[in-house]
């Protein structure tokens, strides 16, 4: 490999490496952005997930204080009124201590007995001891009720039916019982969040006061004149498989023993988990309550009022596409740097071709002028000596006109192809037949082939060069003459043919030879300036590559063109003028 071809991919690698550099840096800041969207769009949809968790456990805790609430109402059960109330309850029930098993449905006992693995209606109050939440420390012995719990007896009054005075009473020992139960109940939560909800449900119940005040007054006429010392809010307690509303209560007898029992509710576990779920079935359709475990308080989805945990189906993730302001800005970089790679490269790939083309006509150049001036310094110092016969001296002088001849096209085409380049070339066109634009030219075309032993064949009677064109007679002489200067040089002998045809409005002059022709891979390079190097130009005929392009430009300039069409024998050459409005 030369050490221009070196040069050449040396550059293109440092090219190539520059445009690595800046697309791995644009894939980087690429891959950078779209992460950081994604991690945003992440973040944002499980800070929405979150606020509809949120608001689904508020739905439920309210429902499920309320539903609480509707059976706090109920503190004994009344067998005439088994069906009122809420239908997620199987059951409703109240151990007591004295061995008896009171339901507001008699018949389903046994079941309820059987389905906790309750021995006997008698051990219904120790066994809900065991799973009793919040047990009181005074019901593990028989101790006595605190002194701040003990209501006195009041004297024996034989009234029909509690009065107003009464009602009062009994209605503040209940407040005061369930402020301290509900006291005790906040003291005993697991978390502040837990501690938050629970109070949704203890305002739930001492909201209903006056209706639970007026059945408390009603059961007491039931049971007997029985004082309620004591209750709790009813917790949930799982004996089994079996979900249980729990509460403890002391009742104050007339003889002055207080009386023990545990009041609750057999609850229909899969009817209550759809009353919740239809709660939030807005913002989870498909969601689920399952047993609460160890961890599920720690994600937040655990209920604070039974022990349920809320599952959400997990569906594949699909994040959403980037936002046009982002978007765009990521296309416009990557558009830029593709742009400014490509432009670099045609730039460095116009800069080699120009180095290139420039040494090109320099060696070209060179060679060409060494030739005849080389001639022109050998006959005139032979000329000069008297070392030239004088009957050879005539041929001697033809010798150096053409010498001159030569050198003199060769510097008009290289002035009028700088012209061209720097768009300053002035064109006069003329509008007239192009037989008379042509016949002041012939004599000098069949000059030039004679000195190449070649003639012209020309017909100016052909109608086809009576057409009127408009176009610049110097311009036209000299793409024909390098035409003919081309044949004269390449083609070697025969004929070269000008004709002329018409297609259109414009006029087609054809110049034709029975030269070898242009090779095939040579096509495509014949019309680029100072295609010849001097390598080129020592092994071909004296040129620099510089008469096609001239002609070319020179017809396009004047509207017109100059094309090669290829032949089996020689070459053609067509030139187009326009023809005259």
């Amino acid at each position: 490999m030369s050490r221009r071809g070196r040069t050449v991919w040396l550059v293109h690698g440092g090219i190539a490496l520059c445009a690595l550099l800046i697309l791995g840096a644009m894939a980087a800041l690429t891959r950078g952005v779209v992460n950081t969207e994604d991690n945003r769009a992440r973040m944002e949809a499980k800070a929405d997930e979150q606020e509809q968790v949120r608001l689904a456990l508020w739905r439920m805790d309210s429902a499920a204080a309320a539903w609480i609430a509707d059976e706090a109402q109920r503190p004994v059960p009344d067998p005439a009124n088994k069906n009122e109330g809420n239908s997620e309850v199987k059951l409703r029930f109240d151990a007591r201590e004295d061995g008896i098993l009171l339901a507001d449905d008699p018949d389903k006992i046994p079941e309820f007995c059987e389905v906790l693995d309750i021995e006997s209606n008698a051990r219904a109050f120790p066994a809900m001891c065991s799973q009793m939440p919040e047990i009181p420390s005074s019901w593990a012995t028989p101790a006595p009720e605190p002194a701040s719990l003990q209501v006195e007896p009041a004297p024996p009054q034989v009234v029909e039916a509690p009065g107003p005075s009464q009602k009062l009473q009994a209605q503040t020992q209940q407040w005061k019982a369930q402020s301290r139960a509900s006291t005790a109940y906040q003291k005993l939560a697991d978390s502040k969040e837990l501690e938050n909800r629970e109070k949704i449900i203890q305002k739930a119940v001492l909201s209903s006061n006056t209706n639970f005040d007026n059945n408390m007054v009603q059961s007491a006429n039931i049971v007997g004149d029985w004082s309620l010392l004591r209750s709790s809010l009813p917790r949930p307690a799982r004996i089994g498989n079996e979900l249980l509303l729990l509460r403890y209560l002391q009742w104050k007898l007339p003889n002055g023993r207080t009386l023990r029992s545990i009041q609750g509710a057999w609850i229909d576990e899969p009817a209550l988990k759809a009353v919740l779920l239809a709660e939030v079935a807005d913002l989870f359709p498909a969601a689920s309550l399952v047993q609460s475990g160890g961890g599920a308080l720690d994600e937040g989805l655990t209920l604070a009022s039974f022990p349920w945990t809320l599952e959400i189906p997990r569906f594949p993730e699909i994040l959403p596409p980037l936002p046009q302001t982002v978007l765009y800005p990521l296309i416009a970089g990557w558009a830029a740097a593709v742009v400014a790679i490509l432009a670099a490269w045609l730039l460095v790939t116009g800069l080699l071709r120009l180095s290139e083309r420039r040494a090109s006509f320099v060696s070209a150049v060179t060679h060409e002028l060494r030739t005849p001036l080389t001639t022109f310094q050998l006959y005139s110092d032979m000329l000069a000596s008297g070392a030239v016969k004088e009957e050879k001296r005539g041929e001697y002088f033809r010798t150096l006109r053409r010498e001159a001849e030569r050198l003199s096209h060769l510097v008009e085409n290289v002035l009028a192809f700088s012209r061209i380049e720097r768009r300053c070339g002035i064109s006069a066109p003329t509008t007239r037949s192009a037989g008379e634009m042509v016949a002041p030219m012939v004599e000098r075309f069949r000059g030039r082939l004679q000195e190449a032993g070649m003639d012209l064949s020309l017909d100016p009677d052909d109608g086809a060069w009576k057409t009127p064109v408009k176009a610049d007679p110097a311009a036209v002489e000299h793409v024909l003459f390098n035409l003919i200067d081309n044949a004269a040089k390449y083609a070697g002998s025969g004929l070269v043919r000008m004709e002329a045809g018409t297609k259109g409005r414009n006029l087609e002059i054809h110049v034709c030879d029975n030269g070898p022709g242009i090779p095939a891979k040579e096509r495509s390079r014949i019309f680029r300036a100072f295609h010849k190097s001097a390598a080129a130009a020592a092994e071909s005929r004296p040129g620099v590559g510089l008469g096609l392009a001239l002609s070319r430009r020179l017809a396009r300039s004047g509207g017109g063109n100059l094309e090669f069409v290829a032949r089996e024998d020689g070459s053609s050459f067509v030139l187009t003028l326009p023809g005259a409005p």
